[in-house]
């Protein structure tokens, strides 16, 4: 004799002995790194990378702007730290063979969200024309007493010109 329903649970437990375990699950192997994936530039010290390629997509860790000098700053320090920050990622896409225009997402974080039009001004300057998606963030406190960072992700799709960037 059967009981009711046991049909239907042997049914079960028999098809999820067929699945594969899922990406992540505790069952399962460890997912494997993306192919393709580079690190660009650990940070000594610290459990992050400046970069990371993944195909022709890069995604940037966050970078702030603070220095002596724009930590002493009564105004324009914010304007000092969005270049600080976006003359850093020039360096690196100088490096990696990117420019501004490659940057596809940007996300901002603000210490104070009173200082969003004096970054917007700044930051406008390095995208004058078609310019990447971008979410601004207010948060309580960022690293080291910065005012702003800001993490992106850039495309490379085509070689780029000789020539300043």
């Amino acid at each position: 004799m059967t009981r009711p329903g046991s049909a239907a649970l042997a049914a079960a437990l028999l098809l999820a002995g067929c699945m594969a375990p899922m990406r992540g699950s505790r069952g399962g192997a460890p997912a494997a790194a993306p192919e393709g994936r580079e690190v660009i530039r650990v940070v000594p010290n610290r459990p992050y990378s400046q970069a990371v390629r993944v195909g022709n997509t890069y995604y940037f860790a966050g970078k702030i702007g603070v220095t002596d000098t724009t930590r002493a700053l009564a105004s324009g320090r914010v304007t000092a730290e969005v270049q600080n920050i976006m003359e850093a990622f020039r360096g690196l896409f100088n490096q990696l063979e990117l420019a501004f225009r490659d940057v596809v997402q940007v996300t901002v974080y603000l210490a104070d969200i009173a200082d969003y039009d004096e970054m917007n001004r700044a930051y406008a300057t390095y995208f004058p024309t078609s310019p990447p998606a971008r979410e601004t963030v207010a948060v309580s406190g960022i690293v080291n007493g910065a005012r702003v960072e800001i993490s992106l992700i850039a495309v490379k799709t085509r070689e780029l010109p000789s020539g300043p960037r």
